[in-house]
């Protein structure tokens, strides 16, 4: 039994090595296998269901964060989602299931990112300050997936109860129709 536990012991010390980086850190200055990991815990703020709503039209976004997510070449934290939109009481798409999906992994929700971005990047924030952390998440619409889209989360700071958020979302190249 003492030797069981020995070699487990040994293995898990063997197999804990990875090199554990801010998300923020180039790629290319870490070896293979590393660890992009959220040390701050700064994408837990946008973690959650988010609902815009008009008078016709309602867009939900769900998005959770997935921790030490391989993706062939090292492990990072990740913000995952998926979304449902109705348009004058019409569901246009809804791909909230998806969330459940173990088949799903990482980059290919419709909904994945973890690129923090500074003020004066993509979408100029002129009224943001100069620690605030919004993020860059690539968007994906199954229905049109000629489309390259992101989207900027911006968690709005002093705000009252309930926490809000503004996503702006912009065409990466081309145009978005």
């Amino acid at each position: 039994m003492k030797n069981i536990v020995a070699v487990i012991t040994i293995l898990l010390t063997l197999s804990c090595k990875a090199q554990i980086v801010p998300l923020d850190t180039d790629e290319w200055e870490v070896p293979s296998g590393s660890y992009f990991k959220d040390i701050q815990n700064e994408m837990d703020k946008f973690v959650g269901t988010w609902a815009y709503t008009t008078q016709n039209e309602t867009l939900t976004l769900t998005i959770q964060k997935r921790q030490m997510v391989y993706t062939g070449k090292h492990y990072e934290d990740l913000l995952i989602g998926e979304y449902h939109y109705v348009k004058n009481g019409v569901e246009i798409i809804n791909t909230l299931p998806l969330l459940n999906d173990n088949m799903i992994i990482g980059h290919n929700h419709n909904i994945s990112g973890n690129f923090f971005i500074p003020i004066n990047l993509f979408v100029n924030c002129n009224n943001c300050s100069p620690s605030e952390k919004r993020i860059k998440l690539h968007f994906s619409d199954p229905q049109r997936d000629y489309l390259s889209v992101s989207i900027i989360l911006r968690y709005l700071l002093n705000e009252s109860n309930p926490n809000k958020m503004t996503a702006t979302v912009f065409a990466n190249d081309g145009v978005m129709l």
